[in-house]
């Protein structure tokens, strides 16, 4: 009489084993791609952050290069501009520390 018992607790317990593997292995697949999802997308968005900070960087060359050029063309204004901005920064320190 043991001896069905015995082999019917098995049937069971291989079934309940093949669930947890099967519910594992879903389990797994399901974390797996969301992850995979997750890092794509974050891929996708610092591709783009990559792509616009390059375009800035390129802009900032060139305006800087703009500005040297022009600089260097107009020297006697450059150097009445720059004394204007350093008498207006002493000065709002001046009022600033009162």
């Amino acid at each position: 009489m043991s001896d069905p018992l015995y082999s019917h607790r098995e049937q069971q317990n291989d079934q309940r084993f093949d669930q947890l593997a099967q519910t594992l292995h879903q389990f797994r697949n399901t974390v797996s791609n969301d992850i995979r999802g997750v890092i794509e997308q974050e891929n996708s968005t610092l591709d783009l952050l990559n792509d616009g900070f390059s375009q800035l960087m390129t802009q900032v060359k060139r305006t800087s290069g703009n500005l040297t050029t022009v600089l260097k063309r107009n020297a006697n204004l450059t150097r009445l501009v720059g004394g204007i901005l350093l008498i207006f920064f002493v000065i709002w320190m001046l009022f600033k520390l009162r």
